[in-house]
């Protein structure tokens, strides 16, 4: 009996040794997966929260890529990689209006390598003069530089560039003056320009500006469309007299200056046409003239600064041939742009062109 009351206990105390335990167990196993709920929860906001501004961002480019298939082929990537070699082009016209002498420069044909990487729809460009790498900046030659951040969509494109000329340049013409077999260099002209511009596509169902000139999409059968643009420029050139070469020294006053600087806000309204003449082929110009408002500072060497506002009338013209089959794509692509500016005794037009050939792959497709 002793011996069986003895038991009774020991067996009682185990079961409520385990009933304590078996609690506390449970008590942790309430507490853990409550724990990882809680983070559970703050993760899924977060999902939720990036999906959404997924969803929101794709909604919206989807709205200005919206295309007809026919005759347009989207961007099927992710990612555009392309290297490019330029031939610029600078052109500067000095009249003078009260003695009807001209003079003309033009910068030393440089050869500018650069290229450009987009993200979608964004993309930013980069080039340099291959004579300055091995310069190292101290010495200048043609068009230097050149930055440019784009936006190209079916409805909307747009840029926002910065331009910086070189320091050499030819004098190719001066008034009667035989320049034939003389050193006609010229390193006093400089030249830098910030600009924004953006165009509205009205048949963007079926014509694509980015096909022809942005390259992140394909057009499949030829159309054209009418195009609106705004457009603002900040321009600003100086002419260093004392670098003239010695047989100019005594060149026309009244067709100097110290330093012009200009703005321009402007509206455009041209026309653009894409010829795809064979598969994966096209042949692209796009005209856009434009007119605004301008207000010009001028200092002249005979004269202190005057401020003239008045309208101002430019044209940019661009062309282009390309191969693209959706992945890779090569061609050529012209542009050129033109200013001028005008002041009772003073004139000056200058414009600056180039010509690209440009390769270039997408790559990560979309899903």
């Amino acid at each position: 009996m002793l011996h069986t009351t003895h038991g009774s206990a020991i067996l009682y105390d185990n079961m409520v040794l385990n009933a304590v335990c078996g609690l506390q167990l449970s008590n942790k196993k309430d507490t853990i997966p409550s724990t990882v709920l809680n983070r559970n929860k703050v993760l899924n906001k977060k999902q939720n929260l990036f999906r959404a501004i997924g969803d929101k961002f794709s909604k919206i480019t989807g709205f200005f890529m919206e295309c007809d298939t026919n005759y347009i082929t989207p961007q099927l990537y992710q990612f555009t990689g392309q290297v490019e070699a330029n031939y610029w082009h600078d052109y500067y016209r000095l009249t003078s209006n009260v003695t009807n002498n001209r003079m003309t420069i033009e910068s030393s044909h440089p050869v500018i390598l650069g290229g450009y990487i987009c993200w979608g729809v964004f993309g930013y460009g980069h080039y340099i003069n291959v004579n300055d790498i091995n310069s190292l900046g101290v010495e200048k030659r043609g068009t230097s530089q050149r930055n440019s951040f784009t936006l190209n969509t079916a409805k909307l494109v747009a840029e926002i560039y910065t331009f910086r000329s070189g320091e050499s340049a030819q004098i190719t013409s001066f008034a009667d003056c035989d320049l034939k077999n003389k050193n006609n260099s010229f390193s006093g002209l400089k030249s830098k320009c910030f600009g924004v511009n953006a165009e509205y596509i009205f048949n963007h169902k079926k014509y694509s500006w980015p096909a022809a000139f942005g390259m992140n999409a394909v057009q499949r059968k030829s159309k054209g469309s009418w195009k609106l643009g705004i457009s603002y420029s900040h321009q600003s050139i100086s002419f260093d007299k004392s670098a003239l070469p010695l047989h100019l020294k005594n060149v026309d006053p009244t067709l100097l200056f110290r330093n012009i600087e200009y703005e321009d806000y402007a509206i455009s309204f041209g026309y653009g046409y894409n010829w795809v003449f064979k598969k994966n082929f096209l042949l692209a110009i796009s005209l856009l003239p434009s007119i605004g408002y301008r207000v010009s500072d001028i200092e002249i060497f005979d004269k202190s600064n005057s401020v003239l506002k008045n309208m101002s009338t430019d044209l940019i013209t661009r062309m282009s041939f390309f191969w693209n089959d959706t992945r890779c794509f090569t061609g050529f692509l012209f542009e050129i742009h033109t200013y001028s500016y005008r002041e009772k005794k003073f004139a000056l037009t200058n414009s600056y062109g180039s010509l690209k050939f440009v390769i270039g792959l997408n790559f990560i497709k979309k899903k």
